[in-house]
């Protein structure tokens, strides 16, 4: 009996490891995806209350690939990657940038947007990342910026002290920090410092990156189903022209954070 019931068991757990977002997707009709609302030029909402960004855009299109409609779910810096685990969530189109020790907790699509990180600085206290070392600098809260500093440091032969990262929870108070010299310089992706920095003739942003950005669409860790469903969403919008579209409109040469797209998504053959 308690073998029939051990069998019954692993059957079960089984079936459920088979079950992927994907079907789930498709039963509801509706994709929920976790969507920053506090990162422009990613996602963010304007003065009259409408949701937009690059990001909002690409979640469109995906959702509409996968025959869905879509339900915007706000996430930021940490939830964006726990609503996924706990199922809040199908899909995170967030600014996730793939790194090694996030592959530990979820899975990516392709890279679909790449760019580079560096500090926001005032303009004259300092001109490279030499400069920066060694003195209190800001990070954003869940942001990979405070790992690529501390690599950059031991590249170049600087000692890397914790004590002098500070880390902070809203983007426009490290701004505001660097404004104040309370921190010699705050790190996060060069596309969001450009927006931070916009008409503010004290502020520059470094030339240096600490370290590259590699964004892709977060999904459920061991779910192959949904994270191909995605790839293939995303290099249709590739083929169809619509991806270039997107991209133009929040970084291309005429938007607010121009960001010169350096690669294409890998499209993969029919066949």
């Amino acid at each position: 009996m308690l073998g029939l019931l051990a069998l019954g068991t692993a059957g079960s757990q089984a079936a459920d490891a088979q079950t992927s977002v994907l079907d789930a997707v498709r039963q509801r009709g509706v994709l929920r995806a976790g969507i920053r609302f506090d990162d422009p030029p990613h996602g963010f909402i304007r003065p009259d209350g409408s949701w937009v960004g690059f990001d909002v855009d690409v979640a469109e299109a995906v959702a509409k690939e996968l025959g869905a409609k879509l339900e915007r779910v706000k996430v930021d810096e940490l939830t964006r990657i726990s609503y996924l685990q706990t199922g809040q969530i199908d899909i995170a189109v967030a600014s996730i940038s793939h790194t090694r020790k996030r592959d530990g907790q979820i899975d990516f699509s392709q890279t679909y947007f790449r760019s580079r990180q560096t500090f926001l600085v005032k303009k004259g206290e300092a001109d490279s990342l030499a400069e920066l070392a060694g003195k209190r600098v800001g990070v954003s809260r869940g942001s990979h910026a405070a790992g690529n500093w501390h690599d950059w440091l031991i590249r170049n032969g600087r000692g890397f002290d914790p004590s002098l990262i500070l880390e902070f929870g809203n983007k426009r108070a490290g701004v505001e920090a660097v404004r104040h010299g309370a921190i010699a310089g705050y790190a996060e992706d060069y596309e969001i410092l450009l927006n931070l920095a916009d008409g503010d003739p004290s502020l520059a942003i470094l030339d240096e990156a600490i370290g590259m950005k590699q964004d892709g669409i977060g999904v459920r860790e061991n779910d192959s189903k949904i994270r191909d469903a995605v790839n293939f969403a995303l290099q249709n919008i590739v083929k169809s022209g619509e991806y270039a579209t997107i991209y133009d409109r929040w970084f291309g040469p005429k938007s607010d954070t121009p960001v010169p797209s350096s690669s294409d998504i890998e499209v993969w053959p029919d066949g």
